[in-house]
Parts: C-alpha cells; sequence; structure tokens
C-alpha cells in the first residue's frame, strides 16, 4: 500500500514506520485531486479518554501530528535540515505522557458549535490550575495519551494571574 503514495508521502511514512514499525496497519491511503497521501490513526490507548492519534502527509506536502483538540505542522517525520525535531519528537512526547492537550471550552455559546474555543499541547508541569488565558472560556479538558492526567474543571476566566 505504501508504493501508492507520492514520493513524499512515501517517504514520511516509511520515516514514521522506521520508529513505529508496528503502525503500518494503521495506515490508509488517502487520494485527493489525482494524488495519494498517507493517513495513520492510532487508536486510543487503553484508559485514556481522547483519540486517535493522527498523522497524515495530506496538507501542502506538510505532516500534520493531530490528538484531542491540537494539531500542528511539520516539514518532516524525522529531524532535518529544515527541523531540527521533526515530527516524531513530538509525537514520542504525546506517546510519553510529556506534553498534554488542553482545550479552553465555550459551553452554550452558538457560534463555537464543538465547544472548544483553542486548544494547545502543553507540558505537563505547565498545566493550567485556572483559567487566565480565554475570556470567553469556562472551563478546562486535559487530555493525555494513557489518560493519565484527564481532567475536566469549570475554569471561569480569572483576568489576573498570581506570580509565583
Amino acid at each position: 500500500m505504501i508504493e501508492a503514495l507520492e514520493s513524499y508521502s512515501r517517504q514520511m511514512a516509511e520515516d514514521l514506520f522506521s520508529v513505529f514499525p508496528d503502525w503500518e496497519h494503521f495506515l490508509t491511503v488517502v487520494a485527493e485531486d489525482g494524488l495519494n497521501f498517507f493517513r495513520v490513526e492510532v487508536p486510543p490507548s487503553p484508559g485514556g479518554k481522547n483519540g486517535p492519534l493522527g498523522i497524515t502527509s495530506l496538507y501542502n506536502e506538510e505532516i500534520t501530528v493531530y490528538f484531542g483538540s491540537c494539531h500542528r505542522h511539520y516539514a518532516s517525520i524525522l529531524p532535518s535540515a529544515e527541523e531540527s525535531a521533526g515530527a516524531i519528537s513530538f509525537i514520542q512526547q504525546l506517546l510519553s505522557e510529556e506534553r498534554v492537550v488542553v482545550s479552553y471550552l465555550c459551553s452554550g455559546d452558538n457560534v463555537i458549535k464543538d465547544g472548544v474555543f483553542s486548544g494547545s499541547a502543553v507540558l505537563v508541569s505547565e498545566i493550567p490550575d485556572a483559567n487566565y488565558e480565554y475570556y470567553y472560556a469556562n472551563a478546562l479538558r486535559v487530555r493525555s495519551w494513557k489518560g493519565t492526567y484527564d481532567n475536566d474543571f469549570p475554569a471561569p476566566y480569572v483576568s489576573s494571574k498570581p506570580i509565583h
């Protein structure tokens, strides 16, 4: 199946499978505009509330990694001249739960249909305990790959962040 991919996508898939060979069975080929890209969606970890972890080459000859409400774009899977860490570093940080996804939620809003106002991946040491970021958000959702740090809690906006 990997042979059917465009050159860039094939190389990126091969690089991904060089680190995670058991993920090859999660590979799907996505055809768009006569070109074949890849998508790999790793099912949620047992105990985790979020998933899948996705990696795709579908957009503009770049790699997109997504988990929960967060996604990031990379030039390559492995470290390269253009990108010193590559996507693999971010993927490994998510899998090891060094990073988690924090979503700022806005319930009862007619414009924000899914309730997620903003989502980002942060280091575990930087998980917020309150909402100092977004006026419109009223709750926080934390999701980690294994579920260790999963948490949902009310978090109305607090205008002044304490200084530690």
